[in-house]
């Protein structure tokens, strides 16, 4: 019997036969709320699992000076050094704080949607321009999601509608954005770092933006292991043993922090600013282009909307640039003091021989640990319009797609 159905039936029996295998999300309002970004609402970082890898970073730091430098077949200091920086890397992951990181990855979420939604409305754009030019049918007025909908438009009132519906999630999908702005700038404040959402949106739009915030989260926590060590250090009276175990872990957050910033520098100078270079190279190139076809008499108005366009692309990598470029400077001055308190740090950790002395010492590195961490708050630059805020997107997803 369904053989005898025609196309536009045939359509709608299959979309009715949809709703009842759609789960009832798929029913619900397309938004990633922050509601569920996080049942645990503690700013606390993963303490039990910090300790324990920075404490067996130091075991690998320790087991260096019992090992050959370099050997072909057994272990060597080579391999016990890639191993310390194994453990770092994870201690790194434990010291961020899992809501903070829970807002970064939803804010990622929620720009994915909106990129997938302004790609299914060019989709309908081009199958609009193929449809009968009439109004909505009554098949796809009736049809209760959007999801079904787009089985059953055949004219061009069904698409219309189908794309009005798509801009309206993408209203919503950027309010949404602008919740998790908010938030994440409140949480960010808790642990003592200072950026308004206008600010926070700068690097989360920003191709560096998780490096960035990471850094100051880490830093903060790495304050606050500090501070653990120091009185830990000294509830372990006499105990030089102990007390030498919590200084070395301390060597580790020296280390961990070099090797933050060094990986931050080593990034911006080889990958982020060699392709803004590239990017203003090419807007350059196509504007030269456009001003030579309007003297050969191309057509003028939109020759000139797209001189306009690459100005504002432009002067967006100007300010992508400035950003970038600021904070590598303020890593940069803060790794020159990192490195000089790590070498400092390790050669002591070799001699010290009292733990009253190592208990001074920690002292001494939460001191220092509060001094880097000022040095590289985050810049501060919001966006001049929402036309800025939009290009500066479309440059993060051209350095993404390029690696």
């Amino acid at each position: 019997m369904s053989s005898s159905l025609g196309p536009r039936a045939r359509s709608l029996a299959f979309a009715l036969s949809l709703i009842g295998s759609l789960s009832a999300s798929a029913l619900m309002s397309p938004l990633l709320t922050t509601t569920a970004i996080a049942a645990d609402d503690s700013m606390n970082f993963d303490q039990p699992e910090a300790f324990a890898t920075l404490k067996k970073a130091v075991g690998y730091f320790d087991e260096m000076e019992t090992l050959p430098e370099d050997t072909w077949i057994s272990r060597d200091q080579n391999s016990a050094r890639a191993d310390m920086d194994d453990m770092i890397k994870e201690a790194m992951e434990a010291l961020d704080v899992p809501q903070l990181t829970q807002l970064r990855s939803t804010y990622r979420k929620v720009e994915d949607k909106i990129s997938e939604t302004r790609q299914q409305i060019s989709e309908l754009k081009e199958k609009r321009i193929l449809a009968p030019d009439t109004d909505v049918s009554t098949l796809t007025r009736f049809t209760p999601t959007e999801t079904l909908r787009e089985f059953t438009a055949s004219t061009r009132g069904d698409y219309d509608l189908l794309i009005e519906a798509h801009k309206k999630n993408i209203v919503a999908y950027q309010g949404e954005l602008k919740t998790l702005e908010g938030t994440l700038a409140a949480r960010l404040k808790d642990i003592g770092i200072q950026l308004t959402p206008d600010q926070v949106q700068v690097w989360l739009s920003s191709v560096v933006g998780d490096d960035v915030l990471e850094m100051s989260v880490v830093f903060a926590s790495i304050k606050s292991v500090a501070q653990q060590l120091a009185e830990l250090t000294r509830d372990s009276g006499e105990n030089l043993e102990y007390a030498r175990r919590y200084y070395g872990m301390v060597v580790m957050l020296h280390r961990m922090i070099v090797t933050m910033q060094e990986d931050f520098i080593t990034r911006v100078n080889d990958e982020v600013l060699p392709k803004l270079k590239g990017f203003a190279t090419e807007a350059e190139a196509t504007t030269r282009d456009a001003r030579s076809l309007i003297k050969q008499g191309g057509q003028r108005e939109s020759l000139e909307n797209n001189i306009r366009a690459n100005a504002l692309t432009l002067k967006t990598i100007t300010l992508y640039r400035t950003l970038v470029s600021e904070q590598r400077d303020r890593v940069k001055q803060s790794l020159s003091q990192s490195q000089r308190e790590l070498a400092v740090a390790t050669n002591t950790y070799r001699t010290v021989k009292l733990s009253a002395h190592v208990a001074d010492l920690i002292r001494q590195g939460v001191k220092t640990f509060d001094t880097l961490a000022e040095l590289q708050v985050p810049v501060a630059i919001s966006f001049q319009n929402s036309a800025m805020r939009e290009e500066f997107r479309k440059l993060t997803e051209r350095m993404q797609q390029a690696k």
